[in-house]
């Protein structure tokens, strides 16, 4: 089965998997082998790879959807950073900055909608880098 990774910056991977790990909006899920067709919509979470003869590669995404077809897998995402590719330090820093900042609002709008997604997807990406 083969799998591409595309984030509009690029492709992020593209090979041949054993299986792959996706997190739905429904819930998590995972493609193998002679897989039904399917298009599917992604959200914030860890998307996991298993190359053959390799260990598991983690990637943090944010969103994005994926089409399953033909022994094929390809997964649109708005990002994917690879878990050994997340600076901690950074991530930590804009987490708190982040909570800080949601005490702030008073009522519910766009902008706290807007910064409350942020930093779900910081927490994945520490998540995923296993903090």
């Amino acid at each position: 089965m083969k799998a591409h990774i595309l984030t509009p910056r690029g492709p992020v991977f593209e090979g041949v998997v054993e299986g792959i790990r996706l997190p739905g909006v429904e819930g998590g899920f995972e493609v193998l082998k002679d897989h039904s067709p399917l298009v599917s919509i992604l959200d914030i979470g860890k998307l996991v790879v298993r190359v053959p003869d390799k260990p598991e590669q983690s990637y943090a995404i944010s969103g994005g959807f994926t089409e399953i077809k033909d022994n094929n897998v390809i997964v649109m995402a708005e990002e994917a950073i690879p878990s050994d590719q997340i600076d901690t330090g950074t991530e930590r820093a804009r987490k708190s900055e982040l909570e800080t900042e949601l005490k702030k609002y008073k009522i519910f709008t766009d902008e706290h909608k807007r910064t409350h997604r942020e930093l779900r997807i910081v927490k994945n990406r520490l998540k995923v880098a296993g903090i």
